[in-house]
């Protein structure tokens, strides 16, 4: 294995190795130096494109998504107080929730994981989230992105409400939606006004992340 941090991270993780990647991640924090951080940060960051990259391509499965996603979290704890003491600057907010009526959170919560991962500060409202707490949420903390997750069909009708909430009060035209979850299409997104459907974390984070940059 390396002996370059960053390729000993992204080793790790691609490996699936959680205590190498422990120790590495508690290698970075002894130094005490936010540079040194902010590159384990962009080490986990380009680790995760690669494990979005396996699953698209069907060489990796959801167990390995979500393992690497916790493992991502997971080192990401321990580095984000380095991060804050230096002043590094946040990538933007993302709200995110599963709509009324359904109580599913592995996408989102893969999702939140892979985002936060990738720079982004986190507001996870939980699940069966009311209409009006997506609105207040997204006054609140004026997010780059609001994401919502529906699995259950049945309950898909609450992503268009939240939309049309959100232009009600005024809050859409400065606002990016984009939803996700199994109940949902991306000929849906369009029919309800969101501006993204992603049909995977992966995806999903790259699109909040372009979104960042415009």
């Amino acid at each position: 294995m390396s002996d370059d941090p960053r390729e000993k991270l992204k080793s790790c993780l691609l490996n699936l190795d959680k205590n190498g990647l422990l120790q590495a991640v508690q290698a970075v924090v002894a130094e005490a130096n936010p540079e040194a951080a902010q590159d384990a940060v962009d080490a986990l960051a380009e680790g995760l494109q690669i494990v979005g990259r396996r699953f698209q391509e069907g060489e990796w499965f959801l167990g390995e998504l979500v393992y690497t996603g916790e493992l991502a979290k997971e080192a990401m704890g321990q580095l984000s107080p380095l991060l804050k003491s230096s002043g590094a600057e946040s990538k933007g907010t993302v709200v995110i929730g599963t709509v009324a009526g359904d109580l599913h959170d592995l996408g989102k919560n893969i999702f939140g994981n892979y985002a936060a991962s990738a720079g982004f500060e986190i507001v996870d409202l939980g699940v069966g989230v009311a209409v009006e707490d997506f609105a207040r949420a997204a006054r609140e903390h004026q997010p780059v992105a609001l994401g919502m997750s529906c699995l259950l069909t049945v309950c898909a009708g609450s992503v268009g409400k939240v939309i049309e909430e959100l232009s009600r009060q005024g809050l859409r035209e400065a606002l990016k939606v984009i939803i996700g979850g199994a109940a949902l299409t991306e000929e849906f997104a369009k029919d309800v006004g969101a501006d993204a459907f992603a049909p995977d974390a992966v995806t999903g984070t790259d699109i909040i992340r372009a979104w960042s940059c415009e």
